[in-house]
């Protein structure tokens, strides 16, 4: 396993926000945190990356345990797109990107010709090229999330986390979000762990899923075994199932109330 953790309880203070949390995160697969807001995603998050302490158990990655090793150490592991990215400063895209392999650098040294070359490949291959050479707060939300993404590829760690990294985006750039990031897994053999909200982003484009409610795992395994009636409305509440369209297609819906449907209409056809 890529991932590990197992009986970890954390918090803030003495308030626990995880309890007794144990999951695992195979290589090569795109894995979901679904949960509803305070269920402890992004807790669970910062502990994997070491931000947070656990006060109770451990974290390992690729069989390194991140509470005994040096920052360094864990940014060759683990690469990070948080939900928003803004720097006070007026660095390039290129720039932004090259930060990524500043682990890879020795102290007081700055990215070479060959690092360089290798971050504007990796712009072509996603096609950010035309952004390289322009200011990242100048972007759009959804054009500094694909910059952060490439910063998060050049890192090249085995493990990359993700923390809502469709959350600022229209419908259409959620759906090419995700499919990037998925074939990206798959292209270059990563780990990759996504908080998400929407559990139909997970269920067309995740392998796995761990369900989280308040602060415990309460189901978690391969997308179309964890996705079921029960553990749905578990988390997200009673008013929720899972309908086939008439292409066969599975989506998430809420139950299904007579007075708000035109009429005539059929639900999910």
């Amino acid at each position: 396993m890529t991932v590990r953790v197992h009986e970890v309880t954390a918090g803030y203070g003495n308030s626990p926000v995880l309890i007794n949390v144990s999951l695992s995160v195979s290589k090569g697969q795109v894995c979901a945190l679904l949960g509803h807001n305070g269920s402890g995603k992004t807790t669970l998050m910062r502990c994997i990356n070491s931000i947070l302490q656990p006060t109770r158990g451990q974290i390992l990655v690729m069989e390194e345990d991140v509470t005994r090793i040096a920052r360094t150490r864990i940014a060759r592991l683990i690469s990070f797109v948080p939900q928003n990215s803004q720097t006070a400063f007026s660095f390039s895209c290129l720039e932004m990107i090259l930060m990524g392999g500043a682990s890879r650098l020795r102290m007081w040294s700055s990215p070479g010709p060959r690092e360089r070359k290798k971050a504007r490949r990796l712009c072509e291959e996603l096609g950010i090229d035309h952004l390289a050479d322009l200011p990242f707060n100048q972007l759009s939300g959804g054009q500094k999330q694909l910059v952060i993404l490439t910063r998060a590829l050049f890192q090249e760690t085995p493990v990359m986390l993700l923390d809502e990294p469709t959350a600022h985006l229209d419908f259409g750039n959620q759906h090419k979000m995700m499919n990037l990031v998925r074939k990206l897994v798959k292209q270059y053999g990563v780990t990759a762990l996504i908080t998400l909200h929407d559990p139909n982003l997970a269920l067309n484009y995740c392998d796995d899923v761990i369900m989280l409610k308040q602060g415990r795992v309460i189901a978690q395994g391969p997308t179309h075994l964890a996705f079921n009636d029960s553990n749905l409305r578990e988390i997200f509440g009673d008013n929720i199932r899972i309908e086939y369209t008439n292409t066969g297609a599975q989506v998430v819906v809420p139950r299904f109330i007579p007075q708000y449907m035109p009429e005539g209409k059929e639900c999910c056809t």
